[in-house]
């Protein structure tokens, strides 16, 4: 099992959507980060009442959007 996978299953199996902190906890950010990629559009998030959410395929995006650095990254 990967890290993230490890990290998705403390929270609920088969999650669809993070919390910020959970987020945070799954990419090796800082909740900061994540709130500062949403404003500044990198990062969508979704609103339900005051509760902010992040789906699980949109930071997988982002995070394949961060530039790269080493070697090539290989096409998944």
């Amino acid at each position: 099992m990967t890290d993230l996978q490890d990290i998705e299953s403390k929270f609920a199996p088969r999650s669809i959507a993070y919390t910020p902190e959970q987020a945070a906890m799954a990419t090796g950010r800082s909740r900061s980060r994540i709130f500062k990629a949403i404003k500044n559009e990198e990062l969508t998030a979704r609103k339900d009442g005051k509760a902010t959410l992040l789906e699980v395929d949109e930071l997988r995006r982002w995070v394949r959007s961060l530039p790269a650095i080493g070697r090539d990254p290989v096409a998944a």
